[in-house]
């Protein structure tokens, strides 16, 4: 991952932030450490790989909240049945993003699977975009810079860090 970081630099690194904001699961926690380490070693900047970050969190939240938005209540009100689903759960969950969609959206962006998948059922109920925008903007922010400021701060000490992440990763 960090050669391939290194490879595709600032494009690159965009692509794996969109790619992570929706569902492909394309983990932040491989990518922006990684981004991080690369700084450390002058590859890279730390503002720029930030500036990264939250703009691909952005385009890839906003393309899943467009998906949910357009085609998700339909979609799910059609087939949800066959996982579930019933009309009144997407009604419950409508409410429940009326009501407390911002905590939701921020407090996600620091959840493994959940922070992949929030924008469609935040799009699905319709949440404010301008709220929407600033929690996920905030929280990728957050997210993505403290696992950025991670990697830097472990510099030199990468190789030793990251066999003991390889058998935390595999459990």
């Amino acid at each position: 991952m960090q050669n391939f970081i290194a490879d595709v630099g600032y494009p690159g690194l965009f692509l794996l932030i969109v790619l992570e904001s929706t569902m492909v699961p394309v983990p932040s926690l491989l990518v922006m450490p990684f981004a991080g380490y690369l700084a450390s070693q002058g590859q890279f900047s730390l503002p720029g790989i930030l500036a990264v970050n939250s703009a691909g969190a952005m385009t890839g939240s906003l393309l899943s909240y467009w998906m949910g938005a357009v085609g998700g209540k339909p979609l799910l009100l059609r087939w949800g049945k066959y996982v579930f689903l019933k009309p009144a759960d997407i009604e419950k969950t409508e409410q429940f993003f009326a009501r407390h969609g911002a905590w939701t959206v921020l407090i996600a962006r620091f959840l493994p699977v959940v922070r992949h998948l929030i924008s469609i059922p935040a799009g699905i109920a319709r949440m404010r975009l301008g709220m929407f925008s600033l929690q996920t903007f905030l929280g990728s922010a957050a997210w993505g810079g403290g696992l950025m400021v991670a990697g830097y701060a472990i510099g030199k000490n990468w190789e030793s860090v990251a066999k003991q992440a390889k058998r935390v990763d595999l459990v």
